[in-house]
């Protein structure tokens, strides 16, 4: 349903109705890491920060989920569609995130500050 690029362009992100998000080596094509991305409903929408620590997804269960790139861990949960949520977008200046949903809104979440701050810093 959904795949991004990591900025390093070293692997991909994807996700779909197997309600997993998906590393992929985009060497090889090998999966490297496979996380359960929901507990109901597939999965519709990713979107990756602009340094690749952090991304965001969500799907048929309303959650915005805000994940640790590297630890594959959802450190954040937004709660606030009605409707499965359609498509997810960090700001360019990494503060702000936009989901729409199937019930046709439109909702503007703050990135908790210390995940901006990681967001801004270098690609080692």
């Amino acid at each position: 349903k959904s795949l991004v690029y990591h900025p390093d362009e070293s692997q991909l992100l994807t996700t779909g109705s197997d309600r997993k998000v998906a590393y992929w080596d985009t060497f090889d094509g090998q999966a490297i890491r496979v996380l359960e991305g929901s507990d109901e409903g597939e999965l519709t929408t990713l979107s990756i920060s602009r340094n690749g620590s952090y991304y965001v997804s969500g799907g048929e269960e309303r959650l915005l989920k805000l994940w640790d790139y590297d630890k594959g861990v959802s450190e954040y949960i937004g709660v606030g569609h009605s409707g499965t949520i359609t498509c997810a977008a960090i700001s360019p200046d990494q503060s702000f995130i936009v989901t729409t949903g199937s019930e046709g809104a439109i909702l503007i979440w703050t990135m908790p500050p210390e995940v901006v701050d990681k967001c801004l810093e270098e690609m080692s």
